[in-house]
């Protein structure tokens, strides 16, 4: 005698229609991986700030929030994105409330980078999109990669910011820096995460080059007073976008690009 076995149909995953994102690398994800604007309730105020977004035109038109309770509840999200620096009692209570919540990777590398993109893919069901934009931007990077001039030394670079700090291993920066085809001075002298230095530090160790940002909010002329500072004088200085260098998106790819451009043109007019 043959059984009929019951058929069993497997539910396919909900694709979210009414997403909301509390950070800028999300911002830009999604602006890019998305085409159905529609369903993008809202990104963070963040995503139209020149200084520090990379998605300012595509962003304009999208509903923005900040990381208000009320204001995020208004717009009935059925996902909402955070990262782990997110305040946890926003993200307590819309779990609490029913509200899927999409928590991203802590950024500490390309790599980190890469599986957040591919995270928000699978979340907002643009897998293939997702995969394309990590695609992108490991080719953009390796096209970088290929200008660099073979032969050449290899310059040893110091990130300095504002007000007086360095970069060393577990950040995107050392990783920008090393995938440029150059060395992360403080990461090679044991630095880890963020550190404050001093003038003195740098001098002591003498990079061949120091890398800065162009986006000093809290400090605007700390690049024009290092270039007026004395222990600077004979220092090659590079200066890159901060929207580059900072972000949190596929377009810290962008970043290495414009330090191989200014490492080995620094380089070869030193050689000049």
């Amino acid at each position: 005698m043959i059984v009929a076995l019951p058929v069993v149909c497997l539910a396919k995953p909900t694709c979210p229609k009414n997403i909301i994102s509390l950070t800028l690398a999300s911002d830009e994800i999604l602006v890019d991986i998305i085409s159905d604007r529609k369903k993008i309730a809202a990104l963070t105020y963040l995503s139209t700030d020149p200084g520090i977004s990379n998605v300012v035109e595509k962003a304009r038109g999208i509903p923005q929030v900040q990381a208000n309770l009320e204001q995020i509840i208004s717009k009935s999200p059925d996902l909402v994105i955070v990262a782990d620096h997110t305040n946890p009692n926003i993200r307590a209570h819309l779990e609490a409330a029913g509200i899927k919540v999409l928590l991203l990777h802590e950024i500490v590398s390309l790599e980190s980078i890469k599986k957040n993109i591919e995270l928000i893919g699978v979340g907002v069901c643009e897998e293939t999109a997702a995969e394309n934009l990590v695609k992108e931007m490991e080719t953009q990077i390796a096209n970088a990669r290929a200008k660099i001039p073979p032969h050449i030394k290899t310059p040893t670079v110091l990130f300095y910011g504002a007000p007086g700090f360095t970069v060393g291993k577990r950040s995107t920066i050392n990783d920008i820096i090393e995938s440029s085809g150059a060395i992360n001075l403080p990461a090679r002298l044991g630095l880890s995460r963020y550190s404050n230095i001093s003038i003195e530090y740098v001098i002591q160790n003498n990079p061949d080059l120091v890398l800065t940002s162009n986006y000093n909010p809290s400090h605007p002329d700390f690049v024009g007073q290092m270039f007026k500072n004395p222990a600077f004088r004979d220092k090659k200085i590079i200066v890159v976008a901060g929207k580059h260098l900072d972000a949190a998106s596929h377009y810290t790819a962008q970043a290495v690009v414009d330090l191989v451009n200014l490492i080995f043109r620094a380089e070869n007019n030193a050689d000049r």
